[in-house]
C-alpha cells in the first residue's frame, strides 16, 4: 500500500534519466558518422583496387587461367544443385539444425533491448542521424 496515494501501485521502474538518453544519442551519432565515413573510404579503396587489377590484367602483368576458373564454377554449381535436390526431397532438412541457439540468442537480444530501451532507442536514433548528416 502506498500511503502517499492511498492505493496499491504496481511497481514501475523509474523513468530513464536524461543522462542515459543523452549518452546513447551521442554514442549513436558518433558511431553513425564514423560508419558512413569509413564505409566511403572502404568503397573507394575497393574501386581503386579493382581498377588497378583490371589495368594490370590488360597490361599483361596478370594472367588468368580461365579454364581452371570455369572448372571450379562448374564444380560449385554441381555441389549446389545436389544440396538443393537433397533439401527438396527431404523435408526434415528444412528445419534449422541450430534453431534452439537462434531462438535463445534472439531472446537474449530482445531482453537486453527491452531492459535498456531508452538507451537503445536513443542510440538507434542517433546512429541514423549520424549517417544522415555525415
Amino acid at each position: 500500500i502506498n500511503a502517499e496515494y492511498g492505493a496499491m501501485k504496481v511497481f514501475q521502474p523509474p523513468p530513464p534519466s536524461q543522462q542515459e538518453i543523452g549518452m546513447g544519442a551521442l554514442a549513436g551519432i558518433c558511431s553513425g558518422y564514423l560508419f558512413k565515413k569509413v564505409s566511403k573510404y572502404a568503397a573507394a579503396t575497393a574501386v581503386v583496387g579493382y581498377i588497378a587489377i583490371q589495368g594490370a590484367s590488360q597490361a599483361g602483368y596478370i594472367k588468368v587461367n580461365w579454364k581452371k576458373v570455369n572448372d571450379k564454377i562448374e564444380d560449385m554449381k554441381e555441389d549446389l544443385t545436389d544440396e538443393i535436390s537433397e533439401i527438396a526431397l527431404n523435408e526434415d532438412t528444412l528445419v534449422l539444425e541450430n534453431e534452439g541457439k537462434v531462438v535463445a540468442t534472439a531472446r537474449r537480444v530482445y531482453d537486453h533491448l527491452k531492459h535498456n530501451a531508452a538507451t537503445s532507442g536513443s542510440f538507434t536514433a542517433g546512429f541514423v542521424l549520424g549517417i544522415l548528416f555525415a
